[in-house]
């Protein structure tokens, strides 16, 4: 946890890996996580290894629960209101926040509704008392909002005119249609949405890279993407897919991924918790 006792965090809590970017913290850690259970054998050994207790109930996480346990968990519901996501953020202020949090983080495009921003918020806006390898910390988060998965990448350079990001990750796919023009900025909810169970953890033995190009490229078309689009962006962990990557620029030749795609998102949900509560 950090020296100051107030500030904010840009945090996307992905099926795969919770992204974290503070003013003094740029970091990730597997998402994963697993009840205790009767473990004799136990020890973290890295700074990604979580054993932790909350609520009277132990887990393990990260790297620790991702290569040694019976039932490893990467939750692929389509809502965050789950204690798998709530872990995740708690886990990540624990480690790199403060005593009074503000926090922006992320679900996916087709739930941002208001129930499902609602939802999150009611489950983590207030005090939390965690264990993590040993260490108890009690803080609060005082304000939590929830943005579009994807949609948050726009906000670390701002491209003019009409943008489109595609964001995929572990559980699904989120593509992202954004207007900036005349100091307007709009996202187009037609142009935008989610794919759900399409993402490459998600398929499972079932992922092909030129397939899901394939299926992607057919339904994006179906949502006004076109094929002569200048300002195309690929984030999350499929962008480090070079053979992905490639079958999707067969249909859409200016595509680009971002620098350090994983953390995409997190980099924007920071940028936005900056605007939003007015903190560095």
């Amino acid at each position: 946890m950090q020296k100051e006792t107030v500030g904010i965090l840009g945090i996307d809590n992905g099926g795969s890996s919770t992204c974290v970017v503070t003013k003094n913290h740029y970091e990730w850690f597997p998402s994963v996580k697993s009840l205790y259970g009767e473990r004799t054998l136990t020890v973290p050994k890295g700074n990604k290894d979580y054993v932790i207790e909350y609520k009277n109930e132990k887990y393990i996480g990260g790297f620790l629960a991702k290569y040694d346990s019976a039932m490893p968990l990467q939750f692929h519901s389509e809502s965050k209101q789950n204690l798998f996501f709530d872990l995740s953020i708690l886990i990540a202020i624990h480690q790199f926040g403060y005593l009074d949090n503000y926090v922006v983080t992320c679900c996916p495009v087709s739930m941002h509704n208001d129930s499902e921003k609602l939802g999150i918020r009611n489950r983590l806006v207030g005090s939390h008392t965690i264990k993590v390898n040993g260490i108890t910390r009690t803080f609060r988060i005082s304000d939590l909002k929830v943005v579009p998965e994807g949609a948050a990448a726009f906000w670390t350079f701002e491209p003019a005119k009409i943008s489109r990001f595609l964001d995929i990750g572990s559980r699904t796919v989120n593509f992202v249609s954004v207007m900036n023009e005349n100091g307007v900025t709009r996202y187009l909810d037609t142009q935008s949405g989610t794919f759900f169970g399409q993402g490459i953890e998600a398929l499972d033995g079932n992922y092909n890279p030129k397939g899901l190009a394939d299926f992607l490229a057919g339904r994006l078309f179906a949502k006004k993407w076109k094929s002569d689009d200048e300002q195309i962006y690929v984030l999350g962990g499929g962008a480090n897919d070079d053979l992905l990557v490639e079958s999707l620029r067969e249909h859409f030749p200016h595509i680009n991924v971002l620098d350090d795609p994983v953390m995409a998102n997190a980099k924007g949900l920071y940028v936005l918790a900056k605007h939003a509560y007015q903190m560095n």
